[in-house]
């Protein structure tokens, strides 16, 4: 993947400690890519960091210890020089609980709107005047089917969804034509640390939202990804919609056991 496009440009991704977003830093320092990894556990950040450099020495990787959702996040990113980037992945996400809004936590609702809206939206905020004043640059936006197909239980992660699927679109007709790709996809179920975080650490449900059916992996969306930032600059995938093919919307799922 030497030859590849992305070869010397930075990227910046966000929940880049484990899943999806890690699968993708895996991806761009294999393609060449500096790459700013953006997390808050810094034990997992360091333990990703030394298993890439093992198979590639030479990759260029920045490890930044942040929680996006707080006030001094942005300052402290532009302070180390983080938001001069080629490319945004705006990956942190997570949802919280699968209750009713009449039983949902409120305080679940914020948390979900802070990182997979707000958070992505500032970021955003922030690079695109530099990615327009130099001429170029890529956002990718993490979104989900959720933004696409409501479920029961699911009305505030998928009105999120919906939120950064409608903005994400405006923002690709706004820059238009100024070489500036605006771009997302939205996978199904994904086996990640997703679940475990939606059931409060409940390792025993969220097995069960995988049972009997093969889901996708990180693996298997970063690959996506990367062929997406991989298109010749006149190219702009707007939008991937990806499930697995034992899932035909957020509540059809074929389980063969």
């Amino acid at each position: 993947m030497l030859n590849s496009p992305l070869k010397d440009l930075r990227f910046l991704v966000t929940g880049s400690s484990s899943g999806i977003g890690a699968a993708t830093v895996k991806g761009l320092a294999a393609a060449g890519a500096e790459v700013i990894m953006v997390a808050r556990r810094g034990d997992k950040l360091a333990e990703l960091v030394a298993s890439i450099k093992t198979q590639l020495p030479q990759a260029r990787l920045h490890p930044c210890v942040l929680d996006i959702t707080t006030d001094h996040a942005l300052t402290e990113l532009q302070r180390l020089g983080h938001l001069d980037v080629h490319g945004l992945v705006n990956n942190a996400g997570l949802a919280l609980g699968r209750g009713p809004v009449e039983t949902s936590e409120w305080s679940d609702w914020e948390q979900m709107f802070k990182v997979n809206v707000e958070a992505a939206l500032k970021l955003t905020h922030a690079v695109v005047p530099k990615m327009l004043a130099r001429g170029q640059g890529d956002i990718l936006n993490l979104c989900s089917v959720a933004g696409h197909w409501t479920y029961p239980g699911g009305a505030v992660y998928c009105a999120t969804k919906h939120a950064l699927w409608a903005f994400t679109k405006a923002l690709r007709e706004e820059t238009c034509g100024k070489n500036l790709r605006v771009m997302q996809i939205s996978p199904g179920m994904v086996e990640t640390e997703f679940s475990v975080v939606r059931f409060f650490g409940d390792i025993d449900k969220a097995k069960k939202v995988y049972e009997g059916m093969t889901p996708l992996t990180p693996a298997d969306i970063a690959r996506q990804i990367l062929f997406m930032l991989e298109q010749p600059r006149h190219v702009c995938i707007d939008e991937i919609v990806t499930m697995p093919t034992d899932q035909g919307s957020p509540t059809t799922i074929m389980r063969h056991r």
